[in-house]
């Protein structure tokens, strides 16, 4: 039983490590991207990226979670839960008025910055019907979102960089 009890933990709580670590040895946060980031009907099957803060129950914060409550107050929109690439559970909370994006994986902060351009266009339109990832240099991952809706011609193309707008176009 307890062997099952480790197992089952093991598979729910991802296996990558918190941080990842420079050439100078020194741990460096970063940020978790969802596994599945579009609307496929087989992983998901919602638009709606972010839901507007409505108060988390208290007595399933963590310690962190609370300390982030106390100095930024509610999150004004919090990010469904999503499995990272990586396999983690990530909870993100944004607080616009703050600038700040935080994610949690088992309630500890894995990641703490500001709120891009990327998380700015999925808080207002969801998760894309498509999305292509490149990479041209290390650390420089580039996201296409595509958006259209169903029976219309018309499409919106976003391209990011690093989190930041690089390209939008609107297609009819």
């Amino acid at each position: 039983m307890a062997a099952l009890t480790v197992f089952l933990l093991s598979c729910a709580t991802g296996t990558s490590p918190r941080w990842r670590y420079d050439s100078a040895g020194e741990a460096r946060q970063y940020k978790r991207y969802p596994r599945n980031i579009a609307v496929d009907y087989f992983s998901r099957f919602r638009r709606v990226a972010y839901v507007k803060g409505n108060e988390p129950l208290e007595a399933f914060l963590s310690e962190e979670q609370r300390q982030w409550i106390s100095q930024y107050g509610q999150p004004e929109y919090r990010r469904r839960p999503f499995r990272s690439r990586e396999g983690e559970k990530v909870e993100e909370w944004v607080s616009l008025a703050h600038n700040k994006l935080t994610q949690f994986v088992g309630g500890g902060v894995v990641y703490a910055g500001e709120v891009t351009d990327m998380e700015r266009t999925m808080i207002r339109l969801g998760y894309p019907r498509g999305c292509l990832i490149s990479q041209a240099e290390p650390e420089i991952e580039r996201l296409t979102f595509i958006y259209s809706r169903p029976f219309d011609l018309e499409r919106e193309v976003f391209s990011f960089s690093n989190g930041k707008l690089v390209f939008r176009q609107t297609q009819r």
